[in-house]
């Protein structure tokens, strides 16, 4: 025992002695560490550059009063082949590639479930955030004027130990980037208002997509299910749309239901970034992907029909009221009549 002890004090006093040395030169160590973190983190980046999967280009960072963002055939950095095993599929990101004080900053994004619009989002701010960096970046070329925040509002969770719904959270972050974004900053808002009503949620992703494009008009990819609130950006020299390209064929019609037959879209993802809107969504192939029953997916389709010729419906009606303002009440009344029972 008492050569234990002896071993405790002799060990305790050495290890006294060290951090007492230590602490007279922290300073000095700090600067060791400071330096070798340093090190390694330019060490990365470099092994990164030289050895990064495919093509990597230098960044050009652009002073220039006019934001805007220039990057073609990018692939995300964190990702060298898709989970089939196939090459990673390049994109073009343009924002304002005009360079115009008129140019549209807000790119308005698209696509089916499941076509890659997330991934492009993620993949956008990580290759700013490298450029700015000094980092080469996986892309045939990339061109931006300084970034000086990037905002996210990606995903979808609430926060159960404060109470806080999922919508709550959505709208809590997209406050923040309404708050503090600039005109240099680079925004990215995935299916905003998700978390309510449909007709709450396109609200308030117009209004905020408004707020982005004319309030704080930023550099923004943002993107939506929301078809109708696509079709009222038609025209808008503020707004641009892209879409996530799909190749889609139509499958033959269900035998046995007559008039009621739901066709099928077969649909196969391309993950290519293009202009212009994508018409649908085509949810049920992600429904048929993810393994619901057969007999949920077509009853599932059959409202869905019913659903779009409602809406056709209302939508010819309040045309028809906007050509003829003067007709009378009984005779707008007879003509809703009709269209309901119009096959369309």
């Amino acid at each position: 025992m008492a050569a234990e002890e002896d071993k405790q004090m002799a060990l305790k006093d050495t290890m006294r002695t060290i951090f007492h040395s230590f602490a007279q030169h922290f300073s000095l160590w700090e600067s060791a560490v400071q330096c070798l973190a340093t090190l390694d983190v330019l060490m990365s980046l470099t092994t990164y550059s030289s050895l990064g999967d495919g093509e990597m280009c230098r960044p050009e960072i652009v002073s220039s009063p006019v934001p805007f963002l220039d990057v073609m055939n990018s692939r995300h950095p964190c990702i060298s082949l898709t989970c089939g095993g196939d090459d990673f599929i390049p994109n073009d990101v343009i924002i304002n590639g005009g360079r115009s004080p008129e140019g549209s900053l807000v790119v308005v994004v698209t696509g089916p479930n499941m076509g890659g619009k997330s991934t492009l989002m993620r993949q956008t701010g990580l290759l700013v955030i490298l450029a700015q960096l000094g980092c080469y970046v996986p892309a045939s070329s990339c061109a931006l004027s300084p970034v000086d925040r990037v905002f996210t509002r990606i995903g979808a969770s609430d926060k159960i130990t404060s109470g806080e719904s999922t919508f709550f959270v959505e709208l809590s972050e997209t406050a923040t980037i309404l708050h503090h974004a600039t005109s240099h900053s680079l925004v990215l808002v995935d299916e905003l208002g998700r978390g309510t009503a449909t007709y709450d949620g396109t609200a308030i992703a117009s209004a905020v997509l408004r707020e982005l494009s004319v309030g704080v008009a930023c550099r923004t990819l943002f993107s939506t299910h929301y078809h109708n609130l696509v079709d009222d950006l038609h025209g808008n020299l503020k707004i641009s749309l892209g879409h996530m390209a799909c190749m889609v064929e139509k499958e033959e019609e269900e035998e046995g239901e007559g008039e009621d037959g739901v066709q099928e879209d077969s649909v196969t993802f391309l993950y290519k970034f293009m202009e212009g809107a994508c018409p649908k969504s085509y949810g049920f192939n992600a429904a048929k992907l993810a393994g619901l029953p057969p007999d949920v997916i077509r009853a599932a389709r059959r409202k869905a029909r019913e659903f779009e010729k409602s809406t056709e419906r209302r939508r010819l009606f309040r045309k028809l009221v906007g050509l003829a303002p003067d007709f009378p009440l009984d005779q707008l009344l007879a003509i809703q009549t009709r269209l309901k029972q119009l096959h369309i």
